[in-house]
């Protein structure tokens, strides 16, 4: 593993050796929309307090008494506590961001 940032519980990121990003938000769907907004850029970007929050808009689809309705669902990611780490792994070091950076 490369890179890992968490935020708070259940909301984190990270770069694997090959590559691949993955990671983890609570509260939010995973589609294509949400997954452009919410990186790891983004992420480490709350984290350092650049940005406040970022704003989250998609469509979401709902079926009541099999109708299919389709919701536009506008929310924010932000960050409420100083609970916050970045970790970068490079072969011979490891880069902490401290809790209350």
């Amino acid at each position: 593993m490369k890179f890992w940032c968490s935020a708070q519980a259940k909301d984190y990121g990270y770069i694997l050796n090959n590559g691949r990003e993955a990671g983890k938000v609570k509260r939010f769907k995973v589609n294509v929309e949400t997954e452009e907004k919410i990186t790891n850029e983004q992420r480490v970007q709350l984290i350092k307090k650049a940005v406040n929050n970022v704003d989250i808009n998609y469509n979401r689809f709902n079926i009541t008494n099999c109708e299919i309705f389709i919701k536009h669902v506008v929310n924010q990611w932000a960050f409420k506590f100083d609970k916050r780490m970045i970790r970068t792994i490079s072969e011979n070091e490891i880069d902490t961001l401290p809790y209350g950076y």
